[in-house]
């Protein structure tokens, strides 16, 4: 009986695992020299600042200056006011003259400029002004007719008629006067009003120039001229 006998394997050349060649100090310079270097920003980065407004660290100082047309709106509506309430009324008061009858002086001190007074009556047209004035003179009654212009049209305000307001007694004066006439529209409507023409003090009486210079008037009224 045969024993099978195991058979040695045969013998060939054994393979070996080869290792990649080192590379050289030659080939790393080389490697090293050819990588190109980082890129460098041309521009240098700013600090990163938060904005503020100057009006965190100053006080905003607002002007309280007025305009030209913001100072007249306003003087206008205190003149306003002063006419449509007729106030200063009460601040002038009725003296009598041996002279010329009633007068008006004041009680309080007026500056340059400064309304003083309405002339109040009824308001007409020169045409039916003319026909009143002549009744009157067939009626032997004083007259308070103040005729005047305005835009090109002629006017009166008739205040004979007996009323609480003082404009009507305000006395002629040609040498002296303190006061002067002016129209001035105020809502839709013009008002002949009396403004100082210079500083006036308390106790003083308020005149004005009539400015009629007829003879009848100057022959009923010597005083007219020498006033």
């Amino acid at each position: 009986m045969k024993v099978a006998t195991a058979k040695k394997p045969a013998t060939g050349k054994k393979s070996r695992a080869v290792a990649a060649p080192s590379p050289s100090s030659s080939d790393v310079e080389n490697a090293t020299h050819n990588t190109p270097p980082p890129k460098k920003s041309s521009r240098a980065k700013k600090p990163v600042v938060a904005s503020h407004k100057i009006t965190e660290f100053f006080h905003v100082r607002r002007s309280t200056r007025k305009t030209g047309k913001q100072i007249k709106m306003e003087a206008h509506e205190n003149l306003r006011d002063l006419v449509l309430n007729k106030s200063n009324e009460a601040i002038l008061e009725i003296y009598l003259d041996a002279v010329k009858g009633r007068g008006i002086k004041t009680t309080v001190n007026f500056s340059k400029g400064d309304f003083v007074l309405e002339y109040i009556g009824n308001m007409m047209e020169y045409s039916e002004a003319k026909t009143v004035e002549e009744a009157y003179s067939h009626e032997e009654v004083g007259s308070y007719m103040y005729f005047f212009e305005h835009k090109n049209k002629k006017w009166c305000i008739d205040a004979t008629a007996e009323s609480p307001f003082k404009g009507r007694l305000i006395n002629h004066s040609v040498l002296r006067p303190n006061l002067k006439t002016k129209v001035v529209e105020i809502d839709g409507r013009h008002h002949l009003i009396f403004v100082a023409l210079r500083e006036i003090e308390v106790g003083e009486e308020l005149l004005y120039d009539y400015g009629d210079r007829s003879a009848e008037t100057l022959a009923n009224n010597p005083w007219l001229l020498n006033t």
